[in-house]
């Protein structure tokens, strides 16, 4: 019998991924509240029974500075704007370790039962990028791998920054030991990543989207491609703020509504969203989880529903760890060393 799945898959990747837009005093907190929300996310996860793709920035990964500097692709990025290359951050970067560097963290997640590392690309490359090339993000990906071996870990998930999703660079993933990416939904308000058709008006229908139903349930099918399968995204998680407080109890509300049409469907409901989005806030965000992973156990107990990492739906996929369909303690141990198949060599 074919269950329903729910899948989330976390973008981690520190200030790597908001460089280009934001800076330490208007955005460093978000970041530095990573180091307290992670550690509490995981045990939520574990608590609840809940498999988690963290797609994770290979730099992020780096133990230090130093080492940071030994590990670089044969071909650099050659993004015509500069500034969206993270080699040309050197003494930011070195003055601000903490905003970059998390090897203490991936270490819990690979600690953590049912936790999946995934890549997030070397350098949060950029595939959408006027100047990026096909042999400059097989490069990159060359070093995501490196430093995965160097943390014991072979990839078989990728979620490609800002979901810029190019049909060239996609096809090189095969060949990098990559078997599923987080796709793009359909929807015309979805399918070209970050570029949002329609300009603000496609932004402000995007956000208006969480809370009322403009694109649909957002269940979503596995797509299969050779030994490629992409897993489409389904709904962004937005982070609690002051200013939309107001918006919470509609967005949970759409967002559950999905889920149980999903589940009664037997499809796919793939969430996502940053850790740094909770980096601030925490206590509202980690609330607000809770309620999202509750709602879970409620259609894993009516109808099934399952809860997969994205490498699970490999195609060379094997057993992988399952939770009980009874909720763990509700204060687990984050540094598990159970040994998972998708996560180490």
């Amino acid at each position: 019998m074919i269950a329903a799945k729910f899948v989330i898959s976390l973008d981690f990747e520190l200030f790597w991924g908001v460089s280009d837009t934001q800076t330490v005093a208007g955005y460093g907190r978000n970041v530095l509240g990573e180091w307290q929300v992670i550690p509490r996310m995981l045990a939520l996860f574990r608590a609840h029974g809940i498999k988690v793709t963290w797609a994770t920035v290979g730099m992020a990964m780096c133990r230090n500075y130093a080492q940071w500097r030994d590990i670089r692709p044969s071909v650099l990025p050659g993004y015509t704007r500069i500034k969206m290359s993270p080699y040309s951050m050197d003494k930011f970067v070195k003055e601000h370790p903490k905003l970059f560097f998390a090897r203490p963290l991936v270490e819990q997640i690979l600690a953590t039962e049912g936790q999946e590392l995934a890549t997030h690309t070397y350098s949060h490359f950029y595939c959408n990028e006027v100047g990026a090339t096909q042999n400059q993000f097989v490069a990159d990906l060359a070093c995501a791998r490196t430093i995965a071996s160097d943390m014991g870990v072979n990839y078989r998930s990728a979620v490609l920054p800002r979901n810029q999703i190019v049909e060239s660079f996609v096809t090189v993933l095969p060949d990098a030991g990559i078997g599923v990416y987080r796709g793009n939904a359909g929807h015309w308000l979805y399918r070209n990543g970050d570029a949002v058709a329609g300009g603000i008006a496609g932004r402000i229908a995007r956000f208006s989207d969480a809370c009322l139903p403009l694109s649909g349930s957002r269940t979503v099918r596995e797509q299969h491609n050779g030994s490629l399968v992409n897993v489409p995204a389904s709904l962004f998680l937005y982070p609690w703020s002051a200013r939309h407080r107001a918006l919470v109890a509609l967005r949970l509300y759409r967002l559950k509504q999905c889920m149980t049409k999903t589940a009664r469907t037997d499809g796919i409901f793939h969430l996502w969203w940053h850790p740094h989005n909770f980096g601030i806030n925490i206590e509202q965000n980690l609330m607000m989880l809770i309620e999202v992973l509750q709602h879970y156990r409620l259609l894993a107990d009516t109808y099934g529903m399952q809860s997969c990492c994205m490498g699970d739906f490999a195609v060379s996929a094997t057993p992988t760890f399952q939770f009980s369909n009874q909720a763990a303690s509700t204060e687990p141990a984050v540094t598990s060393t159970l040994s998972l198949p998708w996560s180490r060599k």
